[in-house]
């Protein structure tokens, strides 16, 4: 697509957007006006329709609340009474046919006791202005024989309940006029609307009140949604015409506004085109002092160095892509330093958590014995050579039996078997590196003529492993094996394997044992464990898994 005509769609796309953010706010402009046009209405009609009510009528219907039957209500809403109030309201409906939806006289529930101290939890219904009719579609459509679903009537003492209507409460309550402010759901009849309710008073504006002082009744007068909406609709149409007087004007300004901003922008395309096809001799015409001017200069400057240096381009592409290629490396001997392949590899792939589950492992822990005390009688540049000739070694044998070196904490070193890659020998492997690490210790004193020895632990069972944060992130085990672990070494004897009973299970054909009996293991209580022994010998190894000696 050309840019003259990008430009254009977008200065027209800017400008269309404004206009249709004006005409939605100047939509939003007249609804605002319009409702409070409609609610003032609302109000008035209302007001002067509480004073239209035939109190005397409405006294007589009241009356006759209470607990009346099906034929008794059908015959109060055939009474004279019932009609003329209905007439009334009809006759306020009618006043605005297009705003007004319903119209109803309310009278307070009788539960005086439970209201005493408070607004009225319910009303009745003493006449509503679509009774007579729906009755009659009713009767209609029973008789032509078009059985259906009978329509919603709000039939004569029929409760209300008004606890969801706070305004319609604060009426019966007070006998005051209330308006309310927004449209409010009404799930009982499936509308949302806005209502008045005023207090029937007579013409000299006296309230009506039944003989405990309470408010007599209101009139409910209500606008729904649908008709607001319609109101709306009515407006809309001149709001929808300025727009698209608007939205013509942006075109016309937008195609002027395009040709214009496009003209240097054209000649500086011409020149990259050239230098593009390898004509490095290419340079901008003098164009206009502004940013495209300055774009062109800059270009200019730029085709120049790059003239100069066109020739040991790929030299210096060479040396440049073998700098990346060194650094790759060593990031990636950092990283395989810092975890197992495996996960080194998923986090090159773009994983961001990595979390598994293994159900068969074996944990490892090894622990120097007396490392405070040794500590504090060698120096640090010593110390620090020793844990790290320690380690190292450690390492190697990790490697040699293919076990995860996990993490060292102080003069602790954990390892896993198992981990990342499921190995079914993993108890198996994971002894004998216990094995060797108590024999390389043992050496390594022997060599410096030192009193040092360590505790080795182990547990297999279940854990999490995954990689925790974003930064100096490590590949680490979660579980209650990790901690079985930890208490084998904690708990275990210097220069000896201490194991659990289920690592046990799994290499009594492999190691002669020496069973320690029970400790008191932190968290766990008591638990037997075994100390290793040593290897044994193929024979043996089947006597004992021909039912021989454990």
């Amino acid at each position: 697509m050309r840019l003259r005509r990008k430009l254009t769609i977008a200065f027209f796309a800017v400008s269309s957007l404004l206009s249709v953010l004006f005409a939605l706010f100047l939509y939003r402009f007249v609804e605002g006006q319009l409702t409070r046009d409609l609610r003032d209405r609302l109000r008035d009609l209302a007001h002067v329709g509480a004073h239209m009510i035939d109190l005397t009528a409405y006294q007589r219907l009241v009356a006759q609340l209470g607990d009346p039957t099906a034929p008794q209500v059908a015959a109060i809403e055939d009474s004279a009474d019932y009609r003329r109030l209905s007439d009334q309201l009809n006759a306020i409906r009618s006043a605005e046919p297009t705003l007004i939806q319903y119209a109803y006289l309310l009278a307070p529930g009788q539960e005086r006791s439970a209201e005493a101290a408070g607004a009225p939890r319910t009303a009745r219904f003493v006449v509503d202005a679509d009774v007579l009719k729906l009755r009659a579609t009713e009767a209609a459509n029973a008789s032509a024989g078009r059985p259906g679903r009978p329509p919603e009537i709000s039939h004569f003492n029929q409760p209300y309940d008004v606890t969801a209507f706070p305004l319609l409460q604060e009426a019966l309550r007070t006998c005051a006029p209330q308006l309310e402010p927004d449209f409010i759901e009404d799930p009982e009849f499936g509308v949302s609307s806005v209502s008045a309710y005023v207090p029937l008073a007579s013409p000299d504006g006296t309230i009506l009140r039944d003989a405990d002082g309470r408010c007599g009744g209101v009139l409910g007068v209500d606008i729904t949604d649908r008709q607001m909406q319609a109101a709306l609709d009515a407006t809309s149409g001149l709001t929808i015409k300025l727009s698209m007087v608007i939205v013509a004007l942006a075109l016309l300004v937008s195609i002027a506004m395009g040709t214009v901003l496009t003209r240097s922008i054209l000649a500086l395309t011409q020149t990259v085109k050239r230098f593009a096809d390898k004509d490095f001799s290419a340079r901008t015409p003098r164009l206009p002092r502004d940013e495209i001017g300055q774009l062109g200069e800059n270009f200019n400057a730029m085709a120049a160095t790059i003239q100069q240096h066109s020739e040991n381009l790929e030299e210096l592409v060479s040396q440049r892509t073998k700098e990346l290629v060194e650094e790759k490396q060593t990031s990636e001997r950092l990283l395989l330093n810092v975890l197992p392949a495996p996960i080194a590899d998923r986090l090159k792939s773009g994983e961001n958590l990595i979390v598994d589950r293994f159900e068969a492992v074996s944990v490892l822990f090894a622990d120097i014995v007396g490392f405070t005390a040794v500590a504090s009688r060698t120096s640090p540049e010593v110390l620090v050579t020793m844990l790290n000739e320690l380690f190292s070694m450690y390492d190697r044998l990790a490697e040699r039996h293919g076990l995860e070196k996990i993490k060292t904490i102080g003069d602790a070193y954990m390892a896993v078997a198992g981990i990342p890659e499921p190995n079914e020998d993993h108890a198996l492997v994971i002894a004998r590196m216990a094995v060797d690490m108590i024999a390389g210790v043992d050496d390594y004193a022997k060599r410096h003529q030192m009193d040092l020895s360590i505790r080795v632990g182990i547990h297999t069972g279940s854990v999490v492993a995954g990689v925790i944060g974003t930064k100096k992130f490590i590949y680490d085990l979660w579980g209650d094996t990790v901690n079985t672990a930890s208490r084998m070494e904690s708990t275990g004897i210097p220069g000896r394997v201490q194991a659990s009973e289920a690592t046990y299970q799994l290499l009594v054909e492999h190691f002669e044992w020496e069973a320690r009996g029970l400790i008191d293991v932190k968290g766990k209580g008591e638990m037997p464990v075994y100390l290793l022994v040593r290897p044994r010998e193929a024979g043996e190894r089947r006597a004992v898994a021909d039912g021989g000696d454990r």
